[in-house]
């Protein structure tokens, strides 16, 4: 059997990675939404570009914060 704690270490790391990653690709995209798709209906696409990168936006700064949040799974039980 696994130990508890280094499972809960390495599914955190998982979970921001892929945090990361999807703020990543929702930056890229909705750069290129609101830089060179919105030819055809110019006002739907900058709002969806623009929505796409505050997600991403937010997304990095969870994953920040949570990169300097000390885990309490460190900790001994008590």
């Amino acid at each position: 059997m696994q130990n508890p704690k280094t499972v809960i270490k390495k599914e955190q790391r998982k979970s921001l990675f892929i945090l990361m990653i999807m703020a990543i690709y929702s930056l890229l995209f909705g750069t290129a939404i609101v830089i060179g798709l919105s030819r055809g209906n110019p006002q739907m696409a900058s709002n969806a570009g623009w929505i796409m990168i505050g997600i991403g936006i937010l997304s990095v700064v969870l994953y920040i914060s949570a990169r300097r949040r000390p885990t309490r799974y460190n900790e001994p039980p008590s």
